[in-house]
């Protein structure tokens, strides 16, 4: 979908973001702009923290 960036209000492309099915990283979308080359898609995945129990 073609929309206004919100940040230089030039055009941008918002699309679903595929890592999202798999859970990899957030958000659910990203954010392709051609003026300031800003996305809202996160370079690294979101790692869930891991617990130990203590027995």
């Amino acid at each position: 979908m073609r929309i206004t960036c919100p940040f230089c209000k030039s055009q941008a492309d918002l699309k679903p973001n595929p890592a999202q099915a798999l859970r990899i990283t957030l958000p659910l979308y990203v954010l392709k702009c051609t003026g300031c080359e800003r996305t809202s898609i996160r370079v690294e995945p979101v790692r869930r923290a891991h617990t130990l129990a203590s027995a």
